[in-house]
């Protein structure tokens, strides 16, 4: 989250100086922004298919934990 106000900020800021700065140096930042909102999306992608995965792992093994137990109850 506090990425997200940086980049902004950042934008924000380089819109600013557009008139004191040099066209270069404008698109550099440009660049720079959209690489740092690319890592923060892959990051976030990555930790968000990292929770699902752990999360369907917990749920499978419980399952097989309950159905194993059921069937040595029954027995």
């Amino acid at each position: 989250m506090r990425t997200l106000v940086m980049l902004g900020a950042l934008a924000f800021a380089a819109g600013a100086a557009a008139d004191d700065a040099k066209p270069n140096r404008i698109e550099r930042g440009a660049d720079k922004v959209e690489k740092g909102v690319k890592r923060t999306v892959t990051r976030t992608e990555n930790g968000v298919r990292r929770t699902v995965t752990r999360t369907e792992n917990g749920v499978t093994r419980t399952v097989t934990r309950t159905e194993k137990k059921v069937k040595k109850v029954v027995e």
